[in-house]
């Protein structure tokens, strides 16, 4: 196991967070294209594109609470976490470029089966890989604002991935010629080898300072039980409620922003670069929410980038084909704001939420928390890009021809509205989250005494604290 004295370099920071250039590019470049890919280029139904979402979940239903719960429990010379870096790095490449190979017969059987089997192998490889990422952080510092630097560090890779995942395909796409296919394969290619390499370093630049391996039992059963026991944890309900909210938000912004420009204001040919914007101002707001978070706790943000965000949707409500470019720009770049905060607060809180967990059952489950957020994360687009399919069915959605006026009203509709009800459901959760750096302090400070076998007797503060944290009595804590 690479263990070692807890390391805060930028180096040792950025050699951590380059694994996000997976996380962050690869779901937003399938938000972005993979539905219109299914529909306008492979000419599948958007029904059953849509549907390709959701069936692929069934499988995540399984897969992810077991990798949390059996991350926890590995044992290897390369520790409990870093091990499935190292062999996920050849399948992140080849499950990601199957997603892009065209399947072009007339069968839509045929066309169904095959990229449903292509995204369910995606999303597995993605899960054994991004569960121990998102489990390694506190097992690499305990710190509490440490934590939030490597999270903003790992999360501007992020953005930068975005900004390459959103900028570059239609670009390669579009710069093969005819057959646009064989662009969209070569596109798939390309960004496989991008997600792929940057493993080998986080591989090499992370570390375990970590405790003991859960050796409680390992089954179907116990797995679903773990997951079941996390829901007794206040913090990570309020936890779960602003994230799934606002990676909802997020994906439906991402999957209709191409349908929004391209039918509601004729600038489909603006898409890279009224895009490009939108992730390059999230580039730039993630520093910007740490001194925020810095300042004011780490939900701040969250509030403050939301508000904004919905007053960019507000906006583009009535905009029009004639609206100046500008106003599109400004959209876009609010929306930026927003969304960088929606992604910021939960990834910079999770950690914490497995501290309060080990206040409650006395183990280190990071995995189990880790599982059950990547498949939050999974089910909020996979839920939002169906029933986005299904509202294009309904709308009278026509592939590659010119929508009609009512058509064209529900995707700006679609576009702005339903973001917006995520958006204040995402607020209200995080108005309850309470978690601020002293109250982690005197967290740490109780879970270093009942690791020591001397807590359990606790002044007035720090039993409300704890009280508070978890929504459970002091004296049921770690029973």
């Amino acid at each position: 196991m690479n263990q070692k004295t807890e390391n805060y370099s930028l180096k040792t920071k950025s050699m951590y967070g380059c694994g996000d250039m997976y996380g962050g590019g690869a779901f937003l470049l399938i938000g972005l294209l993979f539905l219109n890919y299914l529909t306008d280029v492979v000419l599948l139904s958007p029904a059953l594109a849509g549907s390709i979402f959701l069936v692929g979940k069934i499988w995540d239903a399984i897969s992810d609470p077991l990798m949390g719960v059996l991350s926890d429990r590995t044992k290897s010379r390369f520790g409990r976490r870093r091990i499935y870096f190292l062999i996920g790095i050849l399948p992140i490449f080849f499950t990601f470029a199957m997603l892009w190979y065209p399947v072009m017969s007339d069968s839509q059987t045929g066309k169904f089966f095959y990229y449903l089997l292509a995204y369910i192998l995606f999303n597995t490889v993605f899960t054994m890989v991004m569960i121990p990422y998102n489990s390694i952080l506190p097992n690499m510092t305990t710190h509490y604002m440490e934590r939030n630097s490597f999270t903003t560090v790992r999360l501007m890779f992020s953005a930068v991935s975005a900004i390459l995942s959103g900028v570059l395909p239609m670009m390669i796409i579009n710069g093969t010629g005819e057959p646009r296919t064989s662009g969209y394969l070569i596109m798939g290619i390309i960004f496989g080898a991008l997600y792929a390499i940057p493993w080998i370093f986080v591989f090499r630049g992370t570390w375990e300072n970590d405790y003991a391996t859960d050796d409680t039992e390992f089954s179907v059963k116990s797995t679903y039980r773990e997951f079941g026991l996390s829901f007794k944890n206040r913090s990570f309900r309020l936890h779960m409620g602003f994230f799934v909210t606002g990676q909802t938000a997020i994906d439906i912004l991402t999957t209709l922003f191409i349908y929004y420009l391209t039918y509601c204001l004729n600038r489909g040919h603006q898409f890279s670069l009224v895009l490009g914007v939108l992730l390059i101002v999230q580039l730039i707001a993630m520093p910007i929410h740490m001194t925020i978070a810095k300042k004011w706790g780490k939900t701040a943000p969250l509030k403050v980038g939301q508000t904004i965000w919905i007053v960019a949707l507000i906006i583009a409500l009535f905009l029009k084909p004639e609206s100046p470019v500008f106003l599109i720009f400004l959209v876009s770049g609010l929306s930026g704001i927003g969304s960088a905060a929606s992604s910021f607060v939960p990834w910079s809180i999770l950690p914490e939420i497995s501290d309060i967990d080990e206040l409650i059952t006395g183990r280190r489950r990071e995995g189990v928390y880790s599982g059950m957020s990547t498949f939050i994360r999974k089910i909020a687009q996979a839920v939002s890009v169906f029933f986005i399919g299904i509202a294009l069915d309904l709308m009278g959605y026509v592939e590659n021809a010119p929508q009609r006026p009512g058509t064209i009203t529900g995707i700006k509709l679609l576009f702005a509205i339903a973001p917006i009800l995520f958006i204040l459901f995402s607020l209200f959760f995080a108005s309850k989250y309470k978690m601020t750096e002293e109250k982690h302090i005197i967290l740490m400070e109780e879970l270093s005494a009942r690791r020591r076998g001397t807590g359990h007797s606790a002044d007035k503060r720090t039993r409300e604290i704890c009280e508070e944290l978890t929504g459970i009595s002091y004296e049921n804590l770690g029973k």
